[in-house]
């Protein structure tokens, strides 16, 4: 399961998960030594609507909108 680590501390990581058989990308919280779980996880758009709920929390919500940006501008970019 391809995913990317937003914000990580002892407690957990918050990781963007991509699924490629149900082509599915959510959000997910998962404690050390375990992985995000679907079930849980949120949709980026419920995630980025979320107050976030702590340093960590605000720490992967910053990194989701930067990655966001960057896709914005590597579009750009490419669509001249």
């Amino acid at each position: 399961m391809p995913n990317c680590t937003l914000a990580e501390d002892a407690t957990g990581a918050w990781k963007l998960v991509f699924l490629p058989d149900e082509l599915h990308l959510y959000v997910g919280f998962a404690r050390p030594g375990k992985e995000a779980d679907p079930i849980d996880g949120m949709t980026i758009e419920d995630f980025l609507v979320r107050l976030p709920s702590g340093t960590l929390h605000r720490s992967a919500h910053r990194k989701l909108i930067g990655l966001l940006g960057k896709i914005g501008t590597f579009e750009a970019v490419a669509s001249r």
